[in-house]
């Protein structure tokens, strides 16, 4: 099968001046055409490098020391940075996080949607602002709002601004960092039933990268759970809430308030991340993991096909029937 996007033992380093950060290591991922992949794992575990390296667009201390980002047929990471500008928006399109400085603060909102549009499509601007207000009626956004400044809107409606940009081009992917960051959870939930319409009305794919499991769940085709630079579990929506199966997954669906559930606690993992300048051996979860057993700090298990979807556990067949309460509770796991 050929995928849109396809990224193969993707390695991320980081040079500073404490040593190398160990941002990615050796990710593996995929994503059909028309599908929407969620990429969920807390602050620091690599999201937004994931999401930079797509594009090309890491900082400079940054450094691909191995891998494929293999988009429809062609590897990003051996093209030219010519070929790569005319890539960038026309065929993948970015939602930067943070809707304070991702737009020009003293352009015109309209006026920063049908520069991209003149550019990349190269059309006429009468034309490029009439998809403009195409675009702004699609995002809910009034048409006063063309004429706005950034300092002039609400957050949400920056956000909506950057969808309109992202979508300008009708790019076959779009990769969204953190969409959701900075909204209450109406305007969350809005924000995500967006995309989805949209989604819906162009057919193009999406890769989100997000903390927020709950939104993700709800327009997502597969999630995939990152800790530490590396993909622990890759399944539907549907099996990573219900039947989630590494134990740092079943921590973070514990840790979710759920009416189903409102009689339990809230699970709370022990420790922290590891440090990414002096990552653990073996399994990266196993210095906060009740289950650890001597072969978790010396081997790092491999993603192994389980429930329908992948999971990098070595008692991956142990847990996978124990729920997050179960787990967490140590006189179960022992």
């Amino acid at each position: 099968m050929r995928y849109l996007l396809e990224i193969k033992n993707l390695v991320v380093q980081y040079l500073t001046d404490q040593g190398i950060i160990h941002a990615l290591n050796g990710v593996n991922l995929h994503l059909k055409r028309g599908e929407i992949l969620g990429i969920a794992g807390e602050t620091g575990s690599g999201k937004t490098t994931l999401a930079l390296a797509i594009l090309r667009l890491l900082p400079q201390n940054a450094k691909i020391v191995d891998g494929k980002i293999i988009f429809d047929g062609t590897d990003l990471l051996s093209i030219p940075e010519e070929h790569m500008l005319n890539i960038r928006q026309e065929r993948i399109s970015l939602i930067l996080q943070g809707t304070s400085n991702a737009l020009n603060p003293s352009m015109l909102a309209g006026w920063q949607v049908a520069e991209a549009i003149e550019y990349h499509n190269g059309v006429p601007l009468d034309e490029a602002f009439r998809r403009v207000k195409e675009l702004f009626h699609d995002v809910e956004l009034g048409t006063r709002t063309i004429i706005s400044l950034p300092h002039e809107l609400s957050i949400g409606m920056r956000q909506k601004v950057k969808i309109a940009l992202a979508i300008s081009t009708k790019p076959d992917l779009i990769v969204a960092d953190e969409p959701f960051i900075g909204l209450d959870p109406p305007m969350q939930l809005l924000m995500a039933f967006l995309l989805k319409r949209l989604h819906d009305k162009y057919g193009f794919s999406i890769l989100i990268a997000s903390h927020n499991l709950s939104r993700m769940a709800e327009i997502c085709d597969y999630m995939a759970i990152i800790y530490a630079g590396e993909i622990l579990e890759y399944n539907t929506p549907y099996n990573i809430f219900n039947y989630p199966i590494h134990p740092y997954t079943k921590g973070l669906i514990g840790a979710i308030p759920r009416l189903k559930y409102i009689k339990r606690r809230l699970i709370s993992m022990p420790g922290s991340p590891p440090s990414a300048l002096n990552p653990p051996k073996g399994c990266k979860f196993w210095p906060r993991c009740p289950y650890a057993k001597d072969i978790c700090k010396e081997k790092r298990p491999p993603l192994i096909n389980i429930n329908g979807g992948l999971v990098a556990c070595h008692f991956a067949d142990k847990l996978k029937d124990l729920s997050p309460w179960d787990f967490w509770n140590k006189e179960s796991t022992q």
